[in-house]
């Protein structure tokens, strides 16, 4: 059975514009307003940093017990909501999460050489210890003057380990006698925080005519003790024992754990602006070459109006931006300019047929003759939004709403946004054609 148009009447698309240049506006001004009322959007973790906690319970527990919890923990911003069973909640907290902030690296404790070279060997072998009361170890590195560039040192790498041992061995073969060899160690943890180095000399002597190295001296720093409770090694411990101590009951099983610090945060805000303007640049370049410029730029107009419009929407129902909505926007882009382009081919088609017509004639014909199969494009794509709206659980709840609305706003803009602009324009600077 052969696929039927839908026949509509004769609309005047372009004799309204100026209705659909009020209403845009408006819808523009007005989430601009809720976006300047609200003090910015509301970012989710992505953007502000925090903690994302999936968590299982064996038993039921209410959401307002788990909300005292957080509040107990100093999450006062915190998010909670069923995800998956009646027994998962997905745990959303936004803001700093370095409640205390480490900024002291791991300091060297000790160091001796395993065993001290009595046997003329050329080199000698140390162990040295880092150890960090805030943060674990990241790992350890040592330099010299003899040394081109600085080096890793070898670790026993145990994760989460506020104490760090590792092993190097240095060669005094090229070295005379009666020389002493300074070699600086120090340790970075996992905040990036580089420790105060630690000198430790090494001596050549003689032994049997031969040149063999020596350590000066071990040493170990003074009252050194590991206190494990005072280590913080991340930043949902916690929560997540207050959590077990308060719910032990339901012996509550972390699924999942997402922890998202303040600068990463800021730098996915600074990458998310940037790869939304390098797609609107690209769609720029790409319909000037294949169209016009002036359909190039009302083009791009018309995406930023429905990015405006979509992101002002969200505002309006103080919805969370988030990286998922990002990918909704740059997808809803794509969507967009895909009938920009179908409707501006449609026009310039036209424009050779209809050598006799006046534009604002050309551009109504136009949209007329494509208007039933955008409207069955949008609706075959917003049914499958809608069943993912309402059926595809919370996860995906916020993006297929970003996508419902892109889906709809983005039609409107391809037929009244894009080729008026274009119009308008042609009408106040005509190009040399009269058109």
């Amino acid at each position: 059975m052969a696929l039927r148009k839908i026949k509509f009447p004769k609309f005047e698309f372009v004799k309204h514009r100026k209705v659909t240049y009020i209403i845009s506006l408006s819808l523009i001004v007005i989430g601009l307003i809720s976006i300047i009322a609200r003090g910015g959007l509301n970012y989710g973790i992505d953007f502000t940093g925090g903690i994302n906690l999936q968590v299982h319970f064996d038993k039921q527990v209410n959401i307002e017990d788990i909300r005292k919890v957080a509040m107990e923990a100093g999450y006062r911003n915190s998010v909670i909501q069923k995800y998956g069973t009646a027994n998962d909640y997905l745990i959303k907290f936004q803001g700093n999460i370095e409640q205390e902030k480490d900024t002291i690296g791991p300091e060297i404790v000790k160091f001796n050489s395993y065993p001290n070279p009595s046997n003329g060997e050329k080199t000698v072998a140390l162990r040295v210890t880092a150890y960090d009361s805030k943060s674990p170890i990241k790992n350890m590195f040592i330099r010299a003057d003899f040394m081109s560039e600085i080096q890793p040192i070898s670790s026993d790498d145990v994760y989460d380990k506020i104490e760090e041992n590792g092993k190097f061995d240095v060669s005094v073969e090229q070295f005379s006698k009666d020389t002493i060899l300074t070699v600086y160690i120090f340790a970075v943890d996992y905040a990036n925080n580089k420790g105060p180095e630690k000198a430790i000399k090494i001596a050549v002597t003689e032994k049997d005519s031969k040149a063999i190295p020596e350590i000066i001296s071990s040493w170990e720093k003074e009252d050194y003790i590991i206190d494990e409770q005072e280590a913080i090694f991340s930043p949902t411990t916690k929560i997540v024992q207050l959590l077990k101590d308060n719910f032990a009951e339901a012996n509550i099983r972390i699924d999942m754990e997402e922890i998202v610090g303040p600068s990463i945060s800021k730098e996915l805000q600074t990458k998310s602006l940037w790869v939304v303007l390098a797609g609107l640049l690209g769609i720029l370049i790409y319909v000037w070459i294949r169209f016009t410029f002036r359909f190039g730029v009302a083009a791009i107009i018309a995406l930023f109006h429905d990015v405006i419009i979509t992101v002002g929407i969200f505002s309006i129902m103080n919805k969370e931006m988030s990286i998922p909505i990002v990918a909704a926007i740059l997808t809803l882009i794509g969507y967009s300019i895909n009938d920009s382009i179908v409707i501006s081919d449609r026009i310039r088609e036209n424009m050779k047929l209809m050598r006799k017509s006046g534009l604002g004639e050309i551009i109504t014909t136009s949209l007329n003759q494509v208007l039933s199969r955008t409207i069955i494009t949008s609706l075959t794509t917003l049914i499958v939004l809608l069943c993912l709206y309402f059926l595809g659980g919370p996860v995906i709840h916020d993006f297929s709403f970003a996508l419902i609305i892109g889906v709809i706003i983005g039609t409107y803009s391809s037929i009244y946004v894009v080729a008026q602009l274009v119009f308008d324009w042609e009408r106040m600077y005509p190009t040399k054609k009269g058109r």
